[in-house]
């Protein structure tokens, strides 16, 4: 199937996902496609991505399963790694964002050695690098992605961690049901936190040592963790959930880097192709956002 005879059937898909997804990721100024769930899978030969792959997006409830690592869909592994050094950002695009599914934004990463196709991600070690809640007027990060950021979230690689392979997790938590479903939701969705994540491939560099402390997936988050019960409806300063974030022990002055864009499919007239049924895709999907938004789903 070709990309311009599939847009409209990508829009069509789109349409029935009301949830976000990470559609790219700038690191350390270069721009790699992140795994479009709507046209990754179409492509013929199969893309070579940072993220692991996945056909969906919805949440994942029970923080005690195995899919808390790196979402319910995590095939294929990531077939590019990403270049970084370490003291550089990394920006996570996000599709449209619902504005009822408010919560923390986190970023973690874990260490591995060998092949990225073999690493059993429940084994990973993950630690917390970055963080963000909600700000002294009571905005989530969240919202800020939807009114300031255009979908962008950044993050700040810690200048100090041992240079190496890395699986790099972004991870929203939305709160909105964490403690009542409206009657019109009752049905098909259960009380608590929902937990939206994606994972990808990053090389780090830099003469840093640092090895900090991390924590499996399921097991970073506690049941009895007030974070993940938390009403949003009460207006009080979040205490962020699972473990404490990682703080470099320094800062680093990097050279800035030219911008580098990765192409999505190695093939300039293919490129167009793809961007078109992607911007058909995220209008799509932006528009079913806005239509649960409007019924506080």
């Amino acid at each position: 199937m070709r990309l311009p005879q599939a847009a409209s059937l990508l829009a069509l898909a789109a349409q029935v996902h009301g949830h976000g997804y990470i559609y790219r990721v700038t690191a350390d100024n270069t721009i790699y496609p992140g795994y479009d769930i709507f046209i990754d899978p179409l492509l013929r030969p199969a893309p070579y991505r940072i993220a692991y792959g996945g056909g969906q997006t919805g949440p994942v409830y029970d923080l005690n399963s195995k899919d808390m690592a790196c979402q319910r869909i995590h095939t294929p592994a990531p077939g590019l790694i990403a270049q970084a050094r370490a003291g550089s950002n990394i920006t996570f695009w996000w599709s449209r964002w619902l504005y009822s599914h408010r919560g923390p934004i986190t970023a973690w990463m874990a260490p591995y050695e060998g092949e990225i196709e073999d690493v059993d991600v429940n084994e990973l070690e993950f630690f917390k690098f970055g963080e963000e809640a909600h700000d002294e007027n009571g905005v989530w990060g969240t919202e800020k992605m939807l009114d300031e950021t255009e979908g962008k979230w950044t993050v700040k690689i810690p200048a100090d961690i041992k240079p190496g392979l890395y699986v790099v997790r972004n991870e929203i938590i939305a709160l909105h049901f964490a403690v009542r479903v409206p009657p019109n939701f009752a049905a098909f969705t259960p009380i608590g936190p929902q937990f939206y994540m994606t994972c990808f491939a990053f090389n780090i560099t830099g003469d840093g040592t640092a090895t900090p402390q991390g924590y499996k997936f399921p097991g970073a988050y506690k049941d009895d963790d007030p974070a993940l019960h938390w009403d949003l409806e009460l207006g009080e300063p979040y205490p962020m959930a699972g473990p404490k974030i990682y703080v470099p022990e320094y800062d680093v002055q990097l050279e800035p880097k030219p911008e580098v864009i990765i192409s999505p499919t190695n093939n300039a007239t293919a490129d167009e192709e793809y961007w078109k049924a992607q911007a058909d895709a995220l209008a799509a999907q932006a528009a079913t956002t806005e239509f649960f938004d409007s019924i506080g789903g």
